[in-house]
């Protein structure tokens, strides 16, 4: 398949809506007693103006060494950073309708985020969609040396991630390797959607 082959249907697919690429640093992996320290949008408005908005959040607790180990952010990185509530609206309005593409976004991004939404007392937004690469990867069978993690996926795919763990690098990496996956598996890609798209109608 050629490349005006595959922006047809890329664009078929996805044009008319605000695709994010999403992910979260926090200071730990439980979202029941952990906190979000990093949030990161990277993608295009439904315009195909480019979206950026990345912010550190001050958790409002000690940030483990061992996690400051895997992102780099420290106490002292977060000490001055708005605490979660202030980021609300401004994360409100990017997932509202949008398109939300994130590496394993369904069973670690999205529950941290509701939880931060609750804590808050806000009602969490409602996305068009949410693309998880993970499970993409696992539906098509993708892995590299039996790995789906973004890193790993990432190596497959000739995709450069600078600053892994961060999160505007790893929502940047997520935009890209879900256009590798259009593009490689287009037939299933298109199965998927469909079907993704008919049960968020039903």
């Amino acid at each position: 398949m050629d490349l005006a082959t595959f922006e047809r249907i890329r664009i078929s697919m996805l044009s008319g809506f605000r695709v994010l690429g999403f992910d979260l640093e926090t200071t730990g992996f439980d979202s029941s007693k952990h906190r979000i320290v990093q949030y990161a949008f990277i993608g295009s408005d439904v315009d195909e103006t480019h979206i950026t908005s990345e912010a550190l959040v001050k958790p409002n607790m000690k940030i483990p060494p061992e996690t400051t180990k895997i992102h780099g952010i420290s106490d002292d990185d977060v000490k001055h950073a708005e605490l979660f509530k202030e980021h609300v609206d401004n994360i409100s309005k990017l997932i509202d309708r949008s398109i939300l593409v994130g590496h394993n976004i369904e069973r670690f991004d999205w529950p941290f985020l509701k939880m931060e939404y609750l804590r808050c007392g806000a009602e969490i937004p409602e996305p068009y969609a949410i693309i998880d690469t993970w499970i993409l990867a696992k539906k098509f069978k993708i892995s590299q040396y039996g790995k789906r993690s973004l890193g790993a996926l990432c190596d497959k795919f000739g995709i450069t991630l600078e600053k892994a763990h961060s999160a505007d690098a790893d929502a940047g990496a997520t935009l890209i390797l879900l256009w590798k996956i259009m593009e490689q598996y287009p037939e299933e890609f298109q199965i998927w959607w469909n079907e993704l798209v008919k049960s968020s109608s039903d």
